[in-house]
């Protein structure tokens, strides 16, 4: 054990050294298969639908004359690539009419096609084209205010913008800005004129979006006194304005000018990360201009910089005007054909994506300490009751941890850090307010869980009100964990294969498979024991990545901490009376009942305190899982705000693509090789931990409260294998839900299965309440308490903006006062000594006065 201490204390002293010779190369550039086209290639429009990509029409070159030049034949042909390994194909269907030299925008499953010229005219003409099951289709949009071609833009939410371009052969660039509402039918179509940005008029600029605006750069421009051609290197960004949903204006503002003009680079450029606009470029880099060669030049939005990220190709290519986004993937293309050439390039440019095979053995390393795991307590010979409880064997210690790692699931590993590092320490009162959680549990409810003696915590329910009850209660709970397996196998896979390139359905197998083997196998002991395993991988590979990030920060812990003031990182709350808003009251009340919840009616967590000895170390495991949350509460959120400054005072670094998956992509491109194997496995272990607990806890909710109803007798070998049999049901369950999910994309639905459920254990905490609180709680009351709370709270859902924070709340208020009153409406007709807390008191009286009770 000491030597395993040493090596991980080993690996985090030499940490910045290996990642200065670890880290991986961030972007890559690849070829695709070239396009076979016939005739000269310029002017290219080009977008994917439906997962297709779709090459359209182009213009021939003037002989001796540069790309762009009046004259060139246009063509309609419409190229098809299905897939990246595949090859073009010319489709038989054909454009509206001959284009080139307009713009193109993937938007949904469409690509819109805007303006453009021939060898006669230009057009103001706006098309939408789509690939559907081998079939292409267009429609008219509608037309743009006046002809334009070499023009630019970018589609920023539903609406597209398009600035500059030239109106005529003859004429001069254009200092026009415009945007179209995409969402609008096409006859209701209007494009509306908005402020232009404050420079010069130009074409052959670069759009972008980013954060919800619209970005321009560059350009040619031609000044009337002269006419001689200007690359521009000026920049600007548009915020939009709206009112309600609709366009109303915006504002410009000047952002810094570029190292160089990019003027007829691939538009919309390129992005990627949170935060980087990138720029591949013909020729020079910045500081050598004699460098042949595709270079990258890249401008960070929120640092307002711009950043030199070398040479992508020692090839001299000349790029077209035009990137597509494919997959996670950007497209770019050639300009146009060489001299007897009979095809044009075509080049992926992508975040560089790996895992490796040392991180490969970390991760296998510890999916096999899983299995022993399971492994060992299978062989101490299994019964039904160690398999639920463990005989009471397991440390308090462990206890805590294990309520710990169940409660943590990988969304929540990797949210935490995500929120803070968009927002603040805000949720963190949640955390804290575990502490005045523990003392009601310790006290109020514990004592009945011990003392029924049951497996499952609805046993109680039949005991106080009524089997109907009690069989709601393991339904509702049944079903909110069965929905629940998916989502937790789902997210965290998704962030794990976006930054991984790892294939998400292998890594939904993998975690599901090796959770199930090792949960039929050892029950709640193997359960409890890779939890704690899981929890200290879970808050050593947190603590790896808080260290690693600050070492990388110029100033260390006390710059993190003067820059996460300045950027006010480290607000605890806000003050306000909304009940919308997530001010300080919002939070207290909300998250005190969003603790309550799980900690006095979700069977996995109840199911703990049954594992240890008494209700004592019951309590003290209690205590455990709460003292643990507050440093984990700083390692978490501590580590979002590190990684805010991390990436701001980095700016040369990417960062993810989504916030939410900041975190695993931080540990994938920035941690050394092996160490970032180990994380990865932190975030399989949270996902494990909470899968392993879904699991036991259904198979134990399932065996004792219907399985025993139905078949009260059996030997104990044949209990036992309902009872793996039932976990095993529940863990394929589980696996193939969140592998319907990815294929399916009908997460959505999980969501709203999730959301319903989620009520319904408001209302079943409210029940708890009522039973052990109140004498004159009765099966009539709380039925009606728990559909009062449902009801109530999906109409708050429907029909106020009332913060979902504070659901909960009303759902277990609804539920205590609704069924109390009903309650009244008939009589308590049960004995229920013992069984609510002044009648346990006044039992524990009659005990110590030496009358003879019955004791439950």
């Amino acid at each position: 054990m000491n030597f395993r201490y040493f090596l991980f204390a080993l690996v985090i002293c030499c940490s910045p050294l290996l990642l200065a010779a670890q880290l991986q190369k961030q972007l890559k550039w690849e070829a695709l298969p070239s396009a076979p086209v016939k005739e000269g290639f310029a002017g290219m429009y080009a977008g994917v639908s439906n997962n297709v990509m779709l090459s359209m029409g182009g213009a021939d070159l003037v002989d001796g004359a540069p790309a762009g030049a009046v004259g060139g034949k246009s063509y309609d042909h419409i190229y098809i690539l299905s897939e990246k390994s595949g090859s073009w194909k010319m489709a038989a269907e054909k454009l509206p009419k001959p284009m080139a030299y307009g713009a193109s925008f993937s938007y949904k499953e469409e690509i819109i096609l805007v303006g453009g010229r021939d060898q006669q005219q230009y057009y103001p003409d706006v098309y939408t084209v789509s690939y559907n099951k081998g079939k292409i289709t267009s429609r008219k949009l509608a037309a743009l205010p006046f002809p334009l071609a070499d023009l630019s833009g970018a589609v920023v939410g539903d609406y597209l913008f398009i600035a500059g371009g030239e109106m005529s052969a003859e004429g001069l660039p254009a200092a026009t800005f415009l945007a179209l509402d995409l969402r609008s039918p096409a006859a209701q179509q209007q494009w509306t004129t908005l402020e232009a940005w404050p420079g010069p008029a130009r074409m052959l600029a670069v759009g972008a979006t980013m954060h919800n605006d619209f970005f321009l750069f560059s350009g040619i421009e031609i000044p009337a006194e002269n006419g001689a051609p200007r690359v521009l290197t000026d920049a600007y960004r548009f915020t939009p304005a709206f009112t309600g949903n609709k366009l109303s204006g915006g504002k410009w503002q000047v952002v810094a000018n570029m190292p160089q003009g990019v003027a007829g680079a691939p538009s919309p450029a390129p992005t990627v990360g949170l935060n980087h606009i990138l720029f591949p470029v013909k020729g020079q880099s910045q500081g050598d201009s004699t460098a042949a060669g595709t270079n990258l030049m890249a401008y960070n939005a929120e640092a307002n910089k711009w950043l030199d990220f070398g040479k992508l190709s020692s090839l001299d290519i000349s790029l077209g005007n035009t990137a597509v986004k494919w997959n996670s993937e950007w497209v770019v293309m050639e300009n146009n054909k060489a001299a007897g050439q009979d095809s044009i390039g075509i080049f992926t440019l992508s975040k560089n994506l790996g895992f490796g095979w040392i991180n490969w053995i970390t991760l296998v390393v510890y999916l096999g300490l899983m299995l022993w795991i399971g492994f060992i307590y299978d062989k101490r010979g299994q019964t039904t009751d160690n398999f639920f409880t463990a005989g009471g064997k397991i440390p308090w210690w462990a206890a805590g941890l294990s309520i710990y790692g169940t409660q943590i699931s990988a969304i929540t590993f990797m949210a935490i850090p995500a929120i803070v590092f968009a927002t603040d320490w805000t949720l963190a009162i949640g955390s804290v307010l575990i502490l005045a959680t523990v003392p009601i549990v310790a006290k109020y409810y514990i004592p009945f869980f011990r003392r029924v003696n049951v497996t499952s915590a609805y046993e109680y329910l039949e005991h106080r009100f009524s089997p109907n009850v009690r069989l709601f209660g393991s339904l509702s709970f049944i079903f909110f964990q069965m929905g629940r397996m998916g989502i937790v196998l789902y997210l965290p896979a998704v962030a794990i294969a976006a930054v991984t390139g790892i294939d998400i359905y292998l890594l939904v197998v993998i975690m599901g498979v090796i959770c199930i083997i090792y949960t039929v196998m050892g029950g709640i002991e193997a359960v409890v024991w890779t939890d704690v395993a899981q929890v200290v991988i879970l808050m050593g590979g947190a603590a790896v990545c808080f260290l690693v990030a600050v070492f990388n920060v110029k100033g260390g812990f006390q710059s993190v901490f003067d820059q996460g003031m300045a950027a006010d990182k480290f607000a605890l709350f806000q003050l306000g009376w909304k009940p919308d808003s997530l001010v300080l009251w919002v939070c207290i009340v909300g998250f005190f009942f969003l603790n309550i919840i799980p900690y006095t009616s979700d069977q996995a967590i109840v199911q703990r305190y049954l594992t240890v000895k008494d209700e004592k170390q019951a309590a003290k495991s209690l205590w455990v899982n709460a003292w643990i949350t507050l440093p984990g509460t700083v390692i978490f959120f501590g580590l979002g705000t590190v990684l805010y400054v991390f990436y701001h005072d980095n700016p040369g670094i990417i960062a993810s693509d989504k916030v939410d998956e900041i975190l695993p992509y931080f540990v994938v491109q920035q941690l050394p090789v092996g160490i970032s194997g180990l994380v990865i496995a932190g975030i399989f272990a949270a996902s494990q931990s909470t899968l392993s607990s879904s699991m036991n806890s259904i198979s134990a909710t399932f065996f004792s409260d219907i399985y025993q109803r139905f078949r009260p007798v059996g030997t104990d070998k044949n209990t036992l294998m309902v009872a793996r049999q039932a976990t095993v049901i529940a863990g394929i369950f589980g696996t193939a839900s969140a592998l319907a999910i990815a294929a399916l994309d009908v997460q959505f639905i999980f969501d709203l299965f999730q959301e319903v459920l989620g009520i319904l254990g408001g209302s079943l905490a409210g029940v708890f309440i009522l039973g052990i609180f109140t004498n004159r709680a009765n099966t009539t009351g709380v039925i009606s308490g728990l559909i009062a709370g449902v009801v109530i709270v999906w109409v708050v859902r429907s029909e106020t903006t009332i913060s979902v924070y504070l659901y909960g709340a009303i759902s277990v208020m609804s539920c205590v006062i609704i069924g109390y009153l009903a309650s009244f409406l008939s009589p308590q007709q049960k004995d229920i000594t013992g069984l609510s807390y002044s009648s346990l008191k006044a039992l524990k009286a009659k005990v110590q006065s030496g009358k003879q009770v019955v004791v439950l």
